[in-house]
């Protein structure tokens, strides 16, 4: 158990960099539009890069872990991260920052990823979702440092300077996961090292992709996750901040403490929605429809069509967005256990694929609707975020209606 903790700890670090990443730019929006001269459609496609970047790295990522182990595919996509850090820090144009954007974006892929494939190893199945989501919750303090602390550090060394810091953290935990994290009882095990120069492992890995991809429930389960982080992240890690900016004219520290309550809930959501599924449903498939549907719900109260009348309510909403998109580590438990745990790696990493890939996808598009209405004296009006909320509520329904046909697992 003190190996287990031990290693648990510096790879939900990484994590919490994962998530710190992914979130910044919702606070530093008006630095960065300042900065390096951005229109709303360049900051949608400059965050979004991110998310495209890391979705596309998942499925061979997964095969990786599956083949080589989890530890050799985090170490290297780390060092990408870092890379990719440190150009963003340094950019002085748009592409540049794309660059930087996107090595983060790959370097990130494994941050959740590999903590789960070795969670899979390490810990009892019936395990998984309450540690998945202990994980998550110590992640999850990523995007709270990128939102309450963030500006601080940004009016005190910049937006440059403050990814310069992370960065060097970054390289510090990397060492740390080289040093603590092992893929097996015995980390690289003969077998494991003879799989390098095995020529069936290219064979076995495209065996195990389309195991996945025969799978119906796996569809119905990517659909639901590109729905759910898509809209949640698209709202958090980015159009939130510009919405309480223009709509409600908050300045930026009040701003990140607003934004603080998508991650406060999403780091209590985590355990919390894991323990019910491992422990008292007792299957994967009703916590997360149930959050699925209130997550919908939520979203509709940002469309506009109802009046909202307090910032209070504004920041309760943000905070139930939050504790109901953490049922991702539920989604995760459900197709592992669907598909046999020698492809455990693959199918977890094919479903973040479309996780991610929603991320991106929502925030570029949102970004482009957005850009659609005109400035009055430098602010968006209302309708605008009225309109990208309600794409985000309509999508939100249709993941839930797709979740309903998923095979049931019990734990």
């Amino acid at each position: 158990m003190v190996k287990r903790i031990w290693m648990l700890l510096p790879l939900s670090l990484l994590f919490f960099l994962s998530q710190f990443y992914r979130a910044t730019s919702a606070v530093i929006a008006s630095e960065l539009m300042r900065d390096l001269s951005l229109t709303a459609e360049d900051l949608g496609f400059l965050s979004s890069i991110f998310f495209y970047a890391f979705a596309l790295v998942q499925i061979p990522m997964g095969v990786a872990m599956d083949i080589f182990g989890a530890k050799r595919s985090i170490l290297f996509l780390s060092s990408v991260g870092i890379a990719g850090a440190i150009i963003f820090a340094l950019a002085n144009s748009f592409h540049v920052a794309l660059i930087g954007r996107a090595l983060m974006g790959v370097g990130m892929a494994c941050a959740l990823m590999g903590p789960y494939k070795l969670i899979s190893i390490w810990f009892p199945p019936h395990a998984f979702a309450t540690t998945s989501g202990l994980i998550l919750s110590i992640g999850t303090l990523g995007s709270i440092v990128a939102t309450a602390p963030l500006p601080f550090a940004v009016n005190w060394i910049g937006w440059r300077g403050a990814f310069l810091l992370i960065a060097l953290i970054h390289l510090v935990i990397t060492i740390w996961i080289y040093s603590a994290v092992k893929d097996s009882l015995v980390e690289y095990q003969a077998r494991d090292i003879s799989d390098l120069h095995n020529k069936n492992w290219v064979k076995r890995s495209l065996d195990g992709v389309l195991s996945v991809l025969r799978l119906p429930s796996f569809w119905l389960i990517a659909l639901a996750t590109f729905a759910r982080y898509g809209t949640y992240i698209s709202l958090a890690g980015l159009w939130a901040g510009p919405y309480l900016e223009h709509v409600y004219q908050i300045p930026l520290i009040e701003r990140g403490k607003i934004l603080m309550l998508f991650p406060v809930g999403y780091l209590l959501g985590g355990p919390i929605l894991g323990f019910l599924s491992d422990r008292v449903f007792r299957n994967r498939k009703s916590v997360a429809l149930l959050a699925m549907c209130f997550h919908t719900i939520f979203f509709f109260l940002l469309t506009g069509f109802l009046p909202i009348p307090s910032l209070i309510m504004i920041a309760g909403i943000f905070f139930c967005i939050g504790f109901l998109t953490s049922c991702g580590n539920v989604m995760y438990a459900n197709i592992k256990e669907l598909l046999p745990s020698s492809i455990s790696g693959t199918a977890m990493s094919a479903v973040n694929f479309f996780n991610m890939a929603g991320a991106g996808v929502f925030q570029h598009v949102m970004g482009v609707s957005i850009d659609k209405f005109s400035l009055t004296r430098g602010q968006l009006p209302p309708e605008a975020f009225s309109f990208a909320f309600g794409l985000c509520f309509v999508s939100a329904a249709l993941g839930t209606v797709a979740y309903l046909f998923v095979k049931e697992v019990h734990s």
